[in-house]
């Protein structure tokens, strides 16, 4: 996936407790904004730790104090600057602060399908008691299965969603209530079949990879006796950081039965990340007009979409999410085919072109 920008922040809670693990009772809150992003969007994790704060009895120092506070102790903007017990009591003793709370936050922004925005973040936090004692705890990583990242219809709506959630988790994880959790903004979205007469300019594709790529080497192909896995497609996303590899399935034992799954492999972390299943190694159903090689896949926009078209079915899938967002059964079997991705004014669109012409989907937003 595209990153278009990245942004540290960094937040301060200030500690007024005698007791390192005692509750705080009066709490500052700084924030250090590391890019233009940053600072567009500082207010929204200050106003979300102050409310977490708050819900939990904590009064938060006033700002403009706090700010006092940032531009007398510099070295508080150094993450890995080491702090004595004298220094802490030095640089904050006139605030009578005893804990200090940092929080580095990590947020990205990545333009989606149907209009659709997709934010991340990541927050870890780091305390320091008067006496230097350090503990700290980080938020799980967003855009990975289990842990979504955040959507929007707006580049705001996904970035304050995402920052939100990543300062309820990290939080939470230290011992804080969190009265209402902040859930992921989710949006799916659906092919929608349009004329053949539809226009639509294609986006141009990363070179196809060949099947002796050492690539494929990750993906976890069926390899035995009774269940062999061969390769139909294999392609890379826009920023080739991930791949995509197509396994024709055969089943020889017992009877000749067929089937289809695709894999996802990371280049990065050098391994395969998600598998996806096109077609059971299993008896064709009637509504499969065709077989169940896989003929084409490619990435859509990014590394998030992906989508793949065998002898008799069309899918979309959010790789993110690990789910199947999409999925559409031809009319008539097809032999070859090959997708291509593009759009028709501002609508994005996906297209099938095989013997039975050129079949076209809008992909629409739910």
């Amino acid at each position: 996936m595209k990153r278009i920008q990245r942004a540290s922040i960094l937040v301060l809670f200030l500690v007024f407790s005698k007791d390192l693990m005692a509750e705080p009772k009066n709490v500052a809150v700084i924030v250090y904004p590391q890019s233009t992003l940053a600072k567009q969007y500082s207010r929204i994790a200050l106003a979300r730790i102050e409310q977490v704060l708050t819900d939990n009895g904590v009064t938060v120092l006033d700002q403009k104090k706090a700010d006092e506070l940032k531009k007398g102790w510099k070295k508080l903007e150094d993450p890995g600057a080491l702090i004595t017990a004298e220094e802490f009591v030095k640089s904050a003793g006139k605030y009578a602060i005893d804990g200090v709370y940092r929080v580095y936050l990590d947020t990205a922004l990545t333009p989606g399908l149907a209009g659709i925005f997709t934010a991340t973040s990541l927050a870890d936090i780091r305390f320091i008691g008067e006496d230097a004692q350090i503990r700290s705890s980080a938020s799980p990583a967003m855009g990975v299965k289990g842990m979504p990242p955040s959507d929007g219809l707006t580049e705001s709506s996904a970035i304050s969603n995402a920052i939100q959630r990543a300062v309820d988790s990290t939080v939470q994880a230290m011992g804080m209530k969190i009265l209402d959790f902040t859930n992921p903004r989710l949006f799916t979205v659906r092919l929608e079949p349009m004329p053949s007469t539809e226009t639509m300019v294609p986006e141009k594709r990363p070179a196809a990879l060949s099947d002796t790529d050492p690539i494929i080497a990750l993906a976890n192909l069926k390899d035995s006796f009774a269940l062999s896995e061969e390769v139909t497609c294999i392609n890379a996303s826009p920023d080739e950081k991930m791949v995509v590899v197509g396994g024709y399935l055969r089943k020889t034992q017992g009877g000749r039965l067929y089937g289809s799954q695709v894999h996802v492999l990371d280049r990065v972390a050098n391994k395969e990340v998600i598998t996806f299943e096109t077609a059971p190694v299993a008896t064709r159903k009637a509504e499969e007009k065709g077989g169940s090689k896989i003929l084409d896949c490619m990435f859509i926009s990014n590394w998030r979409y992906l989508a793949a078209v065998t002898n008799s079915k069309l899918f979309l899938w959010d790789v993110e999410r690990g789910a199947v967002m999409s999925a559409l059964f031809f009319d008539a079997g097809i032999n070859k085919a090959q997708l291509e991705f593009g759009k028709s004014g501002d609508k994005d669109m996906l297209a099938v072109v095989s013997e039975n012409g050129r079949q076209v989907f809008r992909i629409s937003r739910e």
